[in-house]
């Protein structure tokens, strides 16, 4: 886990003395449990902020990024017995690290005031850290768990908005706790700001 995120540090470090633009953004994200299991896992609301680097001024482009997002899922623990079941809250800690090859959808060169974006690619999802409010389990997560996903955004002036999703390739949890190791894909949105350096 050390050795990607120090892997992601210098990629963002080396792309960013080549970019033409900077994104700072922050927002939302919810979560979107695929099997949930015995224990009925449910994504729940978070949020995620961070920086994008941006290569290419011309339509194409590749966007590497660093996020520091927060996701919440509660599960439902039952033993099989008449006692009621018992819900309890999932919270991770992680740095999300997309590297997205975009298009935009007009010309930028013909300066327009509102241009449109689409854009896909693989996302690494760092483990920093991880609370479970069930004190009878000791899980682990997963260091890293691996996305694709796909998203596209509106660049109104210095503003941009943003929504994405992001399909699970590997499951969240390390061992068997729980009957079921879900993946877990998510979905966000964000609002944030442009710093243009070329065009």
């Amino acid at each position: 886990m050390r050795k990607l995120l120090l892997c992601s540090l210098l990629l963002l470090g080396a792309t960013g003395a080549m970019a033409q633009e900077f994104r700072f953004s922050a927002g939302y994200n919810a979560s979107n449990v695929r099997e949930a299991g015995d224990e009925h896992w449910i994504g729940r609301g978070g949020y995620q902020f961070g920086i994008d680097a941006l290569l290419g001024n011309n339509r194409l482009f590749v966007k590497p990024g660093m996020h520091f997002l927060v996701r919440n899922l509660r599960y439902t623990y039952s033993n099989g017995t008449d006692v009621v079941a018992q819900d309890y809250t999932y919270t991770s800690r992680s740095l999300s690290v997309p590297v997205m090859l975009g298009a935009r959808l007009i010309d930028p060169a013909t300066d327009p005031k509102v241009n449109l974006y689409v854009m896909g690619g693989p996302t690494a999802l760092i483990s920093l850290s991880a609370d479970l409010d069930n004190n009878s389990l000791d899980v682990k997560t997963n260091g890293t768990q691996w996305y694709l996903g796909f998203g596209a955004g509106v660049i109104a002036k210095f503003l941009f908005i943003e929504g994405g999703y992001n399909a699970a390739m590997s499951n969240v949890f390390k061992g068997d706790d729980f009957s079921k190791n879900p993946k877990v894909n998510y979905m966000y949105g964000i609002i944030g700001v442009r710093l243009v350096l070329a065009k």
